[in-house]
């Protein structure tokens, strides 16, 4: 039903059918299928329902004293039997279909018969062939069918008895589901390479939801989990109903999973309806289902199987562990592989920094001389000066216009040991756009003929180095 239904009926709350089937959404066809269990579930709500009168429902001081209808004491009969679900075990003596299953049920130690009905919809979600002698047990309500005022057993679910009608069901369901190629490994999905989004079917009792989270690795997963009964009548229905929600959801895989069992507590796991839901599923379907001897037929259709939900922890982190080891090795390899590299360049680097020092050293030296000499030929110049005094004006001059002259020479000298300085700085040949090229031998590359076509070649420049491989070679003319 939708939201708005189960709404109006909290706010309704009806006690009996005239009151059901005034509410909005419902009626006489709704009232036939679930009615009275929706009745049944208010009643029990209700402590003080006793206490409540209607036309159906009267204290029992006044039963004495008022006349009933047929119809009113049914539905008195019905409204007490209905909200009672109970379970019954028998053989089935007697059935017919006509879309709906009606079916006689006996007591086999008394010979005690029992008339059921089960309609199609719930049915489906069985798996059973109705059969003379077959021993089931059923789920339901006991009610009285107004018409013939015959008292009936309503079956919402029905479940085959004894290991044996089990195990033939379980191998007749094999064998069809095997003709069918079901269990071939050609159809099945492979299972995604880093899956991320899980959607996780299971029932949220228990240790099997804990013992999948707990061993799932942090690798940032999304899941979103759906609760269902993974044992039982009801079991069945709630599991395919979980599948269909995550069939239209952003999911990478879909685990199934639970504890281990006998193949009585996994029969909903045999049911044919839910194994065919799983068939052409849009995300691969991961089984966790611990068996006893016979594995469950959903587990053989699954996509993958395992059978506890620690095992499916484990294939689900395998191959994010697998990139995490990667990673680690990539790291590794990357540090070893360029480490000489590093090391000779640095070595290069030393040694023309080395030169440079040196260059400069002996630059320095050089202007200090020439200083001392330039000093003492001024201190010679001066002497003399002062010796000759008596010379001309004009003489002078043209003494301190050669002394100038003789200054800018020696800076001008200065200036170009300075330059040649600068050029033959490799750092600065980098920064003015030149490049250092160093072969597959990491030997620095003067000529052509140290090279061939297709050979990687590394180029440093002044703020790092390019890796390049030479596609061309012209000679100069």
């Amino acid at each position: 039903m939708q939201n708005k239904t189960m709404e109006a009926i909290a706010d309704a709350m009806p006690q009996n059918k005239e009151e059901f089937i005034q509410v909005k959404g419902l009626g006489e066809r709704k009232f036939e299928k679930y009615g009275r269990e929706i009745i049944g579930l208010i009643h029990g709500a209700s402590p003080d329902y006793q206490n409540k009168t209607s036309d159906n429902h009267i204290p029992q001081e006044t039963y004495e004293k008022k006349v009933f209808s047929i119809s009113q004491l049914l539905d008195i009969v019905n409204e007490v039997l209905t909200p009672y679900k109970v379970s019954i075990r028998g053989e089935i003596t007697s059935f017919k279909y006509q879309r709906h299953l009606y079916f006689t049920v006996k007591d086999p130690e008394d010979e005690s018969m029992l008339n059921a009905l089960m309609w199609e919809s719930d049915l489906a979600f069985c798996d059973i062939q109705a059969e003379e002698g077959l021993e089931v047990m059923l789920h339901g309500y006991l009610e009285v069918y107004k018409p013939f005022g015959k008292l009936t057993f309503r079956a919402q679910t029905m479940e085959l008895v004894g290991e044996g009608a089990l195990k033939k069901a379980y191998d007749e369901l094999k064998k069809k589901l095997s003709q069918e190629g079901l269990f071939d490994e050609e159809r099945k999905k492979d299972l995604p390479q880093y899956p991320l989004r899980l959607g996780v079917i299971t029932s949220r009792y228990g240790a099997v939801i804990h013992d999948l989270l707990n061993n799932l690795g942090k690798y940032g997963y999304h899941i979103q989990m759906y609760d269902a009964r993974v044992e039982g009548a009801q079991a069945t229905r709630e599991l395919i109903e979980a599948i269909e929600y995550f069939r239209d959801q952003p999911i990478d895989a879909l685990l199934v999973i639970r504890g281990g069992g006998s193949l009585e507590s996994l029969q909903a796991f045999n049911s044919e309806r839910l194994i065919r839901s799983i068939i052409a599923y849009p995300v691969p379907v991961i089984a966790g289902i611990g068996h006893d001897k016979d594995v469950p037929l959903f587990s053989m259709v699954a996509d993958a199987a395992f059978s506890t939900p620690t095992a499916v922890a484990r294939e689900i982190n395998k191959t994010w562990d697998q990139a995490v080891q990667r990673l680690h090795q990539y790291e590794s390899s990357l540090i070893h592989r360029y480490a000489p590299l590093l090391l000779q360049a640095r070595r290069i680097i030393d040694k023309a920094v080395n030169h440079s020092e040196h260059f400069c050293s002996r630059i320095s030296s050089q202007q200090h001389v020439l200083h001392r000499r330039m000093n003492a030929i001024v201190h010679q110049m001066d002497m003399a000066i002062k010796n000759y005094a008596h010379e001309t004006i004009n003489k002078k001059k043209e003494m301190n216009q050669k002394f100038n002259n003789q200054i800018q020479l020696l800076n001008n000298k200065l200036e170009i040991y300075l330059a040649d300085l600068k050029k033959n700085d490799p750092e600065h040949q980098l920064k003015k756009g030149y490049s250092l090229a160093l072969g597959q031998d990491q030997k620095v590359v003067s000529s052509i003929k140290q090279v061939r076509w297709s050979d990687l070649i590394q180029l440093r420049m002044s703020d790092g180095s390019i890796k390049t491989v030479v596609q061309e070679i012209n000679p100069r003319e």
